[in-house]
C-alpha cells in the first residue's frame, strides 16, 4: 500500500501529470508537430509512484485514461478510442520502466547505464503502443486519424500494401521515437521532483 506520505500527494501529482497530458497534447494539436507527446505526464507519474503497488498502478492508469477522456471532450475526439493504449503506457511505465530506473533516477546524476536504460525503454514502449494502437487505427478510422504517421499509412496504402500492415508498419516508424522523446520528458519531471513525493515500498 502507498506510505503516508504518498497517499497525501497522489491526487494533486495526478492531476498534475494530467495537466501535462492535455497541455502537451493541445500544443502538438495546435502547431501539427509530428510526436504526440501526450502521455509524458502517464509516465512521469508511473516513475514517481512505481513503488506504490497496485494502488499506484491503478492511480496511473486513471491519470491517462482521463487525460485522453478530457482531450476528446475538449478538442480531438479521435483520442477517446485509444484509452488502451494509454492505459498500456501506464502498464509499461509503472512495472517494467519505472523498477529499472528507479535506482538510476534516485541518484545525484544519471549514469550512462541510465541513460542506455532509457533510450531501451522509451523505443520499446513505442513498439508497443504502436502494436496496441494499430487495430483501433484500422478497424475504427480505416488507417487514417490525421497525426502524422497517417501519411506514411497513406503512402504504404497506395504502394498496395494491406490497411492493418500499412497502419502498424507506420507506427512502428514514428512511435518508438515519440515514445522515447515522452520517456524523457517524464525522466526530466521525475527528476524535478522531491524525493519525498516519492517514498513508499512496492507491494510484495
Amino acid at each position: 500500500m502507498p506510505s503516508t506520505s504518498s497517499r497525501t500527494v497522489l491526487l494533486p501529482v495526478a492531476i498534475l501529470c494530467i495537466a501535462i497530458n492535455v497541455g502537451l497534447g493541445t500544443l502538438v494539436n495546435l502547431f501539427k508537430l509530428p510526436v504526440y507527446l501526450d502521455a509524458a505526464g502517464t509516465l512521469a507519474f508511473a516513475l514517481i509512484f512505481t513503488r506504490t503497488g497496485w494502488a499506484g498502478f491503478s492511480w496511473a492508469a486513471a491519470v491517462g485514461a482521463l487525460s485522453f477522456l478530457l482531450v476528446g471532450v475538449l478538442y480531438n475526439p479521435v483520442a477517446i478510442w485509444f484509452v488502451p493504449t494509454q492505459l498500456v503506457i501506464a502498464a509499461y511505465g509503472y512495472w517494467l520502466a519505472g523498477p529499472l530506473l528507479l535506482d538510476g533516477l534516485a541518484a545525484p546524476a544519471l549514469t550512462p547505464r541510465t541513460y542506455v536504460r532509457i533510450v531501451l525503454l522509451g523505443l520499446g514502449l513505442g513498439v508497443v503502443a504502436g502494436i496496441v494502437s494499430a487495430p483501433i487505427i484500422a478497424w475504427v478510422f480505416g488507417g487514417i486519424t490525421g497525426a502524422g504517421a497517417s501519411l506514411i499509412t497513406a503512402l504504404l496504402l497506395k504502394s498496395g500494401e494491406t490497411l492493418f500492415n500499412s497502419v502498424l508498419a507506420s507506427g512502428l516508424a514514428s512511435e518508438p521515437l515519440d515514445k522515447l522523446l515522452q520517456l524523457t520528458i517524464a525522466v526530466a519531471l521525475v527528476r524535478a521532483t522531491p524525493m519525498r513525493f516519492r517514498a513508499g515500498k512496492r507491494e510484495r
